[in-house]
């Protein structure tokens, strides 16, 4: 999708809606990973549910490195089978916690405390599993970058606002708002965003959010891609050849 194909006057209009929208009292910057789990769980999800998965992982889980190493299949089992795409949001949220230990060496990321705000959103950008949504989240309320967090369900409401046309992918969609943000709005337009939509559904999700695909959890650098390129495939069936049927001659 060209970024030009984006009217970005009717973008701004709704955008300066969300802003408004914000509720008064704002959240305190919460933990860097605590943040982060809480974004896997919220996207294209109410907050009821979301809180309510929170609780369940936190009843459940002794702490975060439990978390990590629980199989993806009993996360989603944990947070039931009615909840939002819950197969491929916990495969991408172990990738990603895995992915935090492999570089940290702890449940931790303390360290992005040291960098630079574009440091910090290249990191986060980094990790394996990880979306657009989720690293926006975390960039806005830890560390008050401005980022734009963007799920499907608002995606879906923009464009049926008209202020995105359809067609349009996440990240472009992403970029386009970043661009209408000033620098302190960004806050603002995340926590209206999310009181606006709450409530709100679409008709109908696309296809390629009910599995884990780009849109939810894409590998977001070269190495990622490449990592998955390596991965042993199977042969095609026309590829596979029969073996020869041995013919014994009776005697």
């Amino acid at each position: 999708m060209n970024k030009a194909s984006v009217k970005l006057d009717a973008l701004k209009k709704v955008v300066a809606r969300l802003i408004k929208a914000a509720p008064a009292r704002r959240p305190e910057p919460a933990d860097p990973l605590t943040r982060l789990i809480r974004a896997f769980l919220e996207y294209d999800c109410d907050e009821a549910r979301a809180s309510a998965a929170e609780r369940k992982i936190q009843e459940n889980m002794v702490d975060f490195n439990e978390l990590r190493v629980t199989p993806a299949i009993e996360l989603a089992a944990l947070l039931g089978a009615r909840y939002p795409f819950a197969e491929s949001r916990c495969s991408a949220l172990h990738r990603t916690l895995q992915s935090v230990f492999d570089r940290e060496h702890h449940m931790r990321l303390d360290s992005l405390k040291e960098m630079k705000k574009n440091d910090i959103r290249t990191y986060l950008q980094s990790l394996a599993g990880i979306n657009s949504y989720v690293e926006a989240a975390v960039s806005v309320d830890c560390f008050g970058i401005c980022a734009a967090p963007l799920d499907t369900k608002l995606l879906l409401w923009l464009v049926s606002k008209d202020a995105l046309p359809e067609g349009i992918d996440l990240k472009t969609a992403q970029h386009s708002i970043e661009r209408t943000l000033k620098a302190n709005e960004a806050e603002d337009f995340f926590h209206g965003s999310r009181k606006e939509l709450e409530g709100w559904s679409p008709r109908s999700w696309p296809q390629v959010a009910k599995v884990p695909s780009p849109i939810l959890a894409p590998p977001p650098i070269e190495g990622a891609i490449e990592a998955n390129r390596r991965i042993p495939q199977p042969p095609p069936p026309d590829a596979v050849k029969p073996k020869p049927i041995a013919v014994v001659k009776k005697k």
